[in-house]
């Protein structure tokens, strides 16, 4: 759970939470991990975005407090999922990255999220905000999405050169299709009357779901 300055819904962050194994929290995301009555366990950052208050709170109930100084070469959320891939490690687990108050308010927090994530895309990364969900496609960890919503927007964009996809039960199909670095070939495609699957055989996809 990162720190965005338009932080997700209280009832989201426990709907959440409610369905993870585990909790890593970065900074300012442990105020509505406070309102939320969710303890986390895990607590990282620098403490340099959050309230004196909360920040002693998040210390005394994670089981795991790791402190890292202001002047750092890494964002919060790096860290954050780096703690993750360690505690993933340690209980000898696939990593499964779910992530929240990770974009809002900020264009170029939310650009840069989608550069880590492809760079993590073996631990299937998913972003899930109030008006929004994304999710992360790659072979090298989930290739394709279902989307169960008929007449749903989504829009696919490739965050890797040679990324190639497809999109089946869509209004505009593609198979096997080069999709350009950036390229705005998937944007607002519209799900069929039995949703539609969307799959990245080549490269790394992030894949919205429009609210």
């Amino acid at each position: 759970m990162d720190g965005s300055p338009e932080p997700s819904s209280v009832e989201l962050v426990r709907a959440l939470a409610a369905g993870a194994d585990y909790v890593v929290v970065a900074d300012r995301g442990a105020e509505v991990l406070f309102q939320a009555g969710v303890r986390p366990n895990v607590f990282c950052g620098d403490a340099d975005s959050v309230s004196p208050e909360v920040a002693a709170w998040a210390h005394g109930q994670a089981s795991t407090d790791i402190r890292f100084p202001v002047e750092k070469y890494a964002t919060d959320l790096a860290l954050a999922i780096d703690c993750a891939r360690h505690e993933a490690a340690r209980q000898d687990a696939r990593l499964h990255l779910t992530l929240t108050c990770a974009t809002g308010g900020r264009p170029d927090h939310q650009l840069a999220v989608l550069g880590l994530l492809a760079t993590h895309a073996d631990a299937s990364p998913r972003v899930v905000e109030d008006g929004v969900e994304y999710r992360v496609l790659s072979p090298l960890g989930t290739r394709d999405w279902r989307i169960d919503v008929p007449g749903a927007t989504f829009s696919a964009i490739a965050l890797r050169e040679g990324t190639v996809i497809s999109e089946v039960g869509a209004r505009w199909e593609l198979h096997h299709q080069p999709l350009a670095l950036l390229s705005d070939l998937g944007i607002s495609n519209v799900a069929g009357p039995e949703g539609a699957t969307i799959t990245c055989h080549e490269g790394v996809l992030a894949v919205f779901l429009v609210r």
